[in-house]
């Protein structure tokens, strides 16, 4: 791995208990020293099987900040207008 980078995200109070449960759980039997190592197992892991599934296995070209704007700020993706749940619809 190459330099770290600090990121910070919002979950649930249960997701984050959670977590923290899977790491206890399996701390022992499992290579991830720290907390902070087994979350990004965790997401490398979900990030590899959605390129698998979406992107031919190889990785998607790093975003621009821009492009890191939310769904509901852009008017893409789930959230676009006309698709169902979309912004006209709520």
């Amino acid at each position: 791995m190459t330099g770290k980078k600090r990121m910070a995200f919002d979950i649930t109070e249960a997701d984050a208990d959670r977590i923290r449960a899977a790491y206890v759980g399996t701390r022992a039997i499992l290579p991830p020293a720290t907390l902070s190592e087994f979350i990004t197992d965790l997401l490398v892991e979900a990030t590899e099987r959605l390129e698998a599934e979406h992107n031919e296995g190889r990785p998607w070209r790093t975003p621009s900040r821009s492009e890191l704007k939310s769904l509901s700020q852009t008017g893409v993706g789930r959230n676009a207008p006309g698709r169902p749940g979309g912004q006209d619809q709520q």
